[in-house]
């Protein structure tokens, strides 16, 4: 299993870099958006409930995503590159407040779960309207970073995009060495039995690491303590990503969210921590002021 893990993410790690540096910011967001639909797909299948409600949740993702390009197309956000850097008081970014919400919302039902099973599982409505907002807000906020000063430097977002995933890869690698190594004292059981306090240590242990050596590669003008803080707080919530998707996968009681990616499962097992941790990056991004 190990191997072929490590073979799928060695093909696929020259796709990520195409896609990140290669295209325009209006091409590289129109590519995410089918890339989006198959993740609706697969939590399509988490809502436990008929073909049709499923295909209608895969349409109303696919149309609030939609929306959100039109309004940001709308406003020249692809191609006007002299507009102002406050880019958070021009577009439509509360929905990334409103998908900040949700994650605490979700993290809470993680540690309260099954206590709160039957308010998340009565029916597929509450983890559909959890799934639009997550998943729209995932894009728009992934599109945001890319844009990030784009008119000063055409590369920093993909950069800063790039440090976002290495954080989110260090702690996924980190925590699978060291929970396979040492761990011993289970971190959430009843959701996933497998993940361990000791492998969730050294998780943010290398996040770390590889967090602070990437930035300083980049030579971004930070607070490194501040820095090293917000990469703690983005390994804790890549966590609750991977803990929230491993619930409703266990209610669903399916072990992966399809099987496309050999030996990874879904495009959804290996990005459930970036959709957590991407709104939160945006607003990291304005806590440390790369902005300013």
């Amino acid at each position: 299993m190990l191997k072929q893990r490590v073979i799928t993410a060695v093909l696929l790690l020259p796709l990520v870099a195409c896609l990140l540096f290669l295209p325009d910011l209006l091409t590289f967001s129109a590519i995410l958006v089918p890339i989006f639909g198959i993740l609706a797909w697969e939590w399509s299948r988490l809502l436990q409930t008929n073909a049709a409600i499923q295909s209608a949740f895969i349409v109303l993702v696919l149309a609030a995503i939609g929306g959100l390009f039109y309004q940001l197309n709308l406003q020249n956000f692809f191609s006007d590159t002299s507009l102002p850097l406050l880019w958070y008081d021009v577009y439509p970014f509360k929905l990334l407040a409103v998908a900040l919400l949700v994650w605490i919302v979700a993290s809470i039902l993680v540690l309260l779960y099954p206590k709160l099973s039957n308010v998340l599982f009565r029916g597929p409505w509450l983890r559909a309207v959890f799934g639009i907002v997550i998943l729209a807000a995932a894009w728009l906020a992934i599109v945001v970073i890319r844009s990030l000063l784009i008119q000063v430097d055409h590369n920093l977002g993909a950069w800063m995009l790039l440090l976002m995933l290495l954080i989110i890869w260090g702690a996924d690698v980190g925590a699978y060495f060291a929970g396979k190594s040492l761990g011993k004292t289970k971190l959430a059981p009843v959701v996933s039995p497998n993940k361990t306090w000791e492998g969730a240590i050294g998780g943010l242990v290398l996040a770390v690491i590889v967090g602070v050596t990437v930035a300083s590669l980049l030579s971004l003008n930070l607070d490194w303590l501040k820095f090293s803080v917000f990469v703690v707080i983005m390994v804790i919530l890549s966590v609750f990503g991977d803990l929230f998707e491993s619930m409703l996968k266990r209610q669903a009681d399916i072990k992966d969210s399809s099987n496309i990616l050999p030996g990874h499962g879904g495009l959804l097992d290996r990005l459930d921590s970036t959709l957590s941790v991407a709104p939160f990056f945006v607003a990291g991004v304005l806590w440390l002021e790369l902005l300013g």
